[in-house]
């Protein structure tokens, strides 16, 4: 299966390490063009919302609830950790994600 640029989707982010978010979670999938081995950029959902800089929450468009954090990027085989598709997120969501990600990498790449 393909997962698409703004699609919605349910996976086991574990095991973890320190901070970074884990267990079975929405996450939104943020890469427009294949990555090598079945790579996709994504960004983990959580209903717990602390208004960190960098959130972007879903409305009500979206059966998922919660908000993007988009500064926890991570590259993940959706396939291989058997993600589920579950809805496509509304493109101002997407590109609102999109923008705080080129705010966070402008500087280094």
């Amino acid at each position: 299966m393909t997962f698409n640029k703004g699609d919605i989707v349910k996976v086991d982010l574990n095991p973890i390490k320190g901070h970074e978010q884990g267990n079975y979670r929405p996450v939104i999938v943020m890469n427009s063009v294949p990555l090598p081995g079945d790579l996709n950029i994504i960004l983990p959902i959580t209903t717990k919302q602390k208004s960190y800089p960098l959130e972007v929450e879903l409305d009500k468009r979206t059966k998922t609830q919660g908000v993007v954090l988009c500064f926890q990027i991570r590259t993940v085989d959706l396939v291989k950790r058997g993600a589920i598709f579950i809805e496509k997120a509304p493109a101002d969501i997407v590109d609102t994600c999109n923008d705080y990600l080129h705010r966070l990498t402008d500087d280094v790449v």
